[in-house]
């Protein structure tokens, strides 16, 4: 044989390729606890392009605080309407998940509205505002967000508040709002619109139970603090 007959071969043993898997396949192999913060994050987004999930991760800083965002910050991220739809659902079925007691809970004094409300905005960047509808017993008959707004501020009116409560045939409503700051205690315009809603409710026969605000660890109740009892 001459030399230029010989056959050609690589003395290094071939490296065989790292194969990636995508999120379905490696969910059907090894389970969800397989997948990567990144890798959750892509199944979840319309337009997956590599690295795009990574840069979201990257931005938000952690998993953890991007379940967290509101809609302002999701946005501000590149995601579309839907994908921030599926963000906003992944953060109600951790709410649920982690609600402690019965389906139904009793909200029947200040100190059990802020056992239930104070797990459900930690974390939260953005002021929402909810009201919660509840029957003669003081069982909730609906936990509702009604408005999301700023780091400092959102907005909501009577209206708005006891159309939804007579919408779910509440008795009484209360209403509470987070403060992203952590603390909780009450502007202005946090005791005008008690105010408002105080008055509201009583014309509508649907009695104003609270407002509440809620701060990381503690709250304050327009109830107590005032004496709406005496």
């Amino acid at each position: 044989m001459t030399p230029t007959s010989l056959p050609l071969f690589n003395p290094q043993p071939t490296q065989a390729p790292i194969k990636s898997f995508p999120v379905a396949e490696t969910l059907a192999l090894y389970g969800p606890e397989s997948l990567s913060d990144a890798q959750i994050i892509e199944a979840m987004l319309n337009r997956v392009r590599p690295g795009r999930a990574e840069e979201i991760l990257q931005q938000a800083e952690s998993m953890a605080r991007l379940v967290a965002m509101g809609p302002s910050e999701l946005q501000a991220l590149g995601l579309s309407k839907a994908e921030m739809a599926r963000f906003a659902i992944l953060q109600e079925v951790h709410r649920r998940s982690t609600r402690v007691g019965v389906d139904r809970p009793r909200i029947s004094s200040p100190r059990a509205a802020g056992a239930y409300l104070l797990p459900k905005v930690q974390g939260w960047t953005e002021e929402r505002f909810g009201m919660l509808a509840l029957n003669a017993k003081g069982e909730l008959l609906a936990d509702r967000i009604l408005s999301q707004g700023t780091a400092t501020a959102t907005l909501i009116g009577p209206r708005e508040f006891f159309r939804e409560a007579l919408r779910y045939g509440a008795i009484t409503a209360l209403a509470w709002h987070n403060h992203p700051s952590g603390d909780p205690s009450p502007s202005r315009e946090d005791c005008t619109l008690t105010t408002r809603l105080r008055a509201a409710g009583e014309s509508l026969g649907v009695p104003l139970a609270d407002h509440m605000i809620m701060g990381r660890e503690c709250w304050h109740s327009f109830r107590s603090a005032e004496g709406w009892d005496r």
